[in-house]
């Protein structure tokens, strides 16, 4: 292995895992790495006193250029664009906020929440809050001062607490919902579903417009029950859905023999289950057969 190479794969697992967070999809993100690693390969060595710190601002701007550009593609977006599930493992009893900044967290709902923000603010936060880098390293990346990249910063922490408030449940309740929501679906109770539901819940669906899927959030308890039934009467016999780890959480995965059908992400607060998230585009789950 080359210098090159050993010095770039000491630092892969990190900078994926910066770039999925600034992104939301897992292929965009293992291109701007690969693309950066094409940069770092015609850098003579000697020339670079952090190799880390090059790495971190070459994959930040790469991620920044994507995020800019693919807002337009995701304005033409068939439906509600989700990101795309990982294999991640997040770090335990730490509440969601905490452990997003400590780059652990990476539910689908907090995930979704990222979506709120500008580019600029995205990569500020995730640089600054989630992986610690200065802020002089954060205006180099955004070509601004660092007085407005603290503003940023500043921003995007204040939309991220007012939305993840809504996600906040205790350990035992979300497990106590958890299992009531699943013994409802497998009964097909309307009522016990509906039991399981905050009053706002909403529930998210992205099918990419490859695979039949809701164009728009669902809102309320009655709704959201109805097309979780309705989901349910139409799954193949031999489909298998059980909980599996995604995102570093415990999710619903429907499973075809080996090819995975469906991702269906849980958010709770102390009044129910608040949030759903279904990802049923192929393209998006070829990543976790």
């Amino acid at each position: 292995m080359t210098a090159h190479l050993q010095a770039f794969m000491a630092q892969r697992p990190m900078l994926r895992r910066l770039a999925y967070r600034m992104l939301g999809d897992i292929a965009l993100a293992d291109d701007a790495v690969q693309d950066a690693y094409l940069r770092w390969h015609d850098i003579p060595l000697s020339t670079i006193d952090n190799p880390q710190a090059w790495l971190v601002t070459t994959v930040s701007r790469l991620c920044l250029d994507r995020l800019r550009a693919s807002r337009a593609a995701r304005e033409q977006y068939h439906g509600e664009w989700l990101p795309t599930p990982v294999v991640e493992e997040a770090d335990a009893g730490l509440d969601p906020l905490q452990a997003l900044q400590t780059g652990s967290a990476i539910s689908l709902a907090l995930m979704t929440l990222l979506e709120q923000l500008s580019p600029d603010e995205r990569v500020a936060f995730i640089m600054q809050e989630v992986f610690d880098h200065d802020y002089s390293t954060i205006a180099n990346v955004l070509g601004k001062t660092e007085a407005a990249c603290r503003q940023l910063v500043r921003r995007a922490k204040q939309r991220l607490s007012d939305g993840q408030a809504r996600f906040q449940a205790q350990p035992a309740r979300k497990q106590a919902l958890l299992g009531a929501f699943l013994g409802a679906l497998a009964q097909g109770s309307l009522n016990e579903l509906l039991a399981t539901l905050a009053p706002d819940v909403a529930l998210r669906s992205d099918g990419g417009g490859v695979v039949k899927a809701a164009s728009k959030p669902v809102f309320g308890p009655r709704a959201v029950s109805r097309l979780l039934l309705g989901i349910r009467r139409v799954l193949p016999e031999n489909d298998q859905v059980g909980i599996e780890v995604v995102n570093g959480e415990p999710v619903l995965v429907g499973r075809q023999g080996t090819a995975i059908r469906f991702v269906l992400a849980l958010a709770f607060d102390e009044a129910g289950i608040s949030g759903l998230y279904l990802v049923n585009n192929p393209a998006k789950l070829t990543g976790l057969a």
